[in-house]
């Protein structure tokens, strides 16, 4: 039976306090569920009703403030560090809540949640960062998968109190969130990795002993600092600028992986559904009301997020990328049919008036369990310590405008063209993706850092990072 002293809680401590920062940001991106819909009824707390182009502006604003966002986070948090970087993300994810208590302004609104999509920049570029540098390998998917759970977490509260509270106690108890991230992650450790490249090794190795297993004995600390000098070393000794990262046949497979993967999580629908889970409800005549079947949706992802994590570091990323992908285009493609018939069809859709409540369950379902939750994970594996920022922000950039794309788009074509379209282009993707992964993503299951790049590189030369296989870790 495993005692708490002989456990690396520390590592579980902080990687979940800084995916509360995500809840912080998942309850922006759920809030137009609950809310579009009041807004644009008669009861508009606002003072006004809105059109549905307004509110495609104010369900993808938040979004749209991550693609600036991404475009500076990644110097500033190889400048300043991870951890200073991730409180000051609090602060923009508090801002909006504060406006939305005291303002009616649509327009002040759309602002502020465009500079909250700062603080998920500075979030989804450090905390894949951040945890992949603090968590040994045999559990850095476990963790890293809590970047998702978390995330459920934060859409579920939305969800389930959104529709029956009020529009001003919604937002209050929304504000309390990014002040508890701020207060709790001020006391966890900085990346060892990052102080060893700053050159404060006496810190990076009072860190890891707080990281490590109270039990880790001195020969264990001294040889992941040895691992970590020497990935940090030879990264270093290979510095790169932002035009290496496109130019550098080096990264170039990793590029390709990390912007497939990208697309595929982001044009899968995620957050255009997510925002407008109420609206795809009440538009398919469901016999359960959106607002239960929103908390519905938000519940039934946990088994799926839990399991995510269970298996990341047992069956591998790429099964599960792969499963994951073609379960959502299956039900993308179901939802899709269902609307046609519906919508354009005419057809009497009676007897299969189940089909677009448990395709969505489904889709919600298949989607934490990869396309979701995985490409955090590989966001801290696949690029070495020299480009990591850089290569990581351009991905959360990359990967903010198709969520706003996807997002913002996803009214006016379901409109113009129907929500059948809208289903098929997002099943489309999904397919794509399983095609994707099975020929380009590598496994990195049970590797360290320094093997993965060693894997992707095929490095052979004098002075690679030592392997670091050997180094016996404390199992938890």
């Amino acid at each position: 039976m495993y005692k708490l002293k002989d456990c690396r809680y520390m590592q579980y401590v902080a990687s979940i306090t800084i995916t509360v920062s995500m809840a912080c940001a998942a309850m922006h991106m759920s809030w137009p569920s609950p809310t579009l819909p009041l807004l644009m009824s008669d009861k508009s707390p606002i003072g006004r009703r809105i059109t549905p182009e307004e509110g495609s502006w104010l369900a993808s604003s938040f979004l749209l403030g991550s693609i600036p966002g991404c475009l500076f986070a990644g110097s500033v948090i190889e400048r300043f560090g991870r951890k200073p970087s991730l409180l000051f993300a609090g602060i923009p994810l508090l801002l909006p809540w504060i406006t939305t208590i005291f303002s009616d302004s649509l327009i002040v609104l759309c602002i502020v949640r465009f500079f909250g999509g700062i603080g998920l920049a500075f979030i989804t570029t450090a905390a894949p960062m951040y945890v992949g540098e603090i968590a040994e390998k045999d559990i850095r998917g476990k963790l890293g998968s809590a970047f998702n759970i978390l995330r459920l977490a934060g859409s579920l509260y939305v969800f389930s109190a959104g529709p029956f509270i009020s529009y001003l106690a919604l937002a209050i108890t929304c504000a309390i969130f990014p002040v508890l991230f701020i207060v709790a992650f001020a006391f966890m450790p900085e990346s060892p990795y990052y102080l060893m490249k700053t050159n404060q090794q006496e810190l990076a190795k009072r860190n890891l002993i707080r990281l490590s297993s109270t039990s880790a004995n001195v020969d264990f600390i001294d040889r992941r600092m040895k691992e970590i000098e020497a990935t940090v070393d030879y990264d270093m000794r290979n510095r790169a600028s932002i035009r290496e990262l496109f130019t550098n046949k080096l990264y170039r497979k990793s590029i390709i992986v990390i912007a497939g993967i990208k697309t595929v999580q982001q044009l899968s629908g995620v957050a255009a559904i997510e925002a407008y889970t109420q609206s795809i409800i009440q538009e398919s005549g469901s016999s359960i009301s959106p607002a239960v079947s929103s908390i519905i949706a938000g519940l039934i992802q946990f088994p799926a997020a839990l399991l995510a994590g269970y298996l990341a570091d047992r069956v591998g990323r790429k099964p599960l990328m792969i499963v994951s992908c073609l379960g959502c285009g299956i039900a993308l493609t179901s939802e899709g049919i269902y609307f046609y018939l519906q919508n354009i069809a005419k057809a009497d859709v009676s007897s299969i008036s189940w089909l677009p409540t448990t395709a969505l369950l489904l889709y919600l379902v298949m989607n934490p369990i990869g396309i979701f939750t995985l490409p955090w994970i590989l966001l801290g594996e696949l690029f070495a310590t020299n480009i990591k920022g850089y290569a990581v922000s351009m991905a959360t950039c990359y990967g903010s405008l198709l969520a706003f794309l996807a997002t913002k788009l996803f009214q006016p074509i379901s409109d113009g063209w129907g929500m059948n379209v809208t289903f098929w282009i997002f099943a489309a993707i999904c397919f794509f993706g399983a095609v994707f992964c099975y020929f380009f993503q590598p496994e990195t299951k049970g590797k360290t850092l320094a093997e993965i790049q060693q894997k992707l590189n095929r490095r052979k030369e004098t002075g690679s990072p030592v392997e670091t296989g050997s180094v016996l870790e404390t199992k938890f």
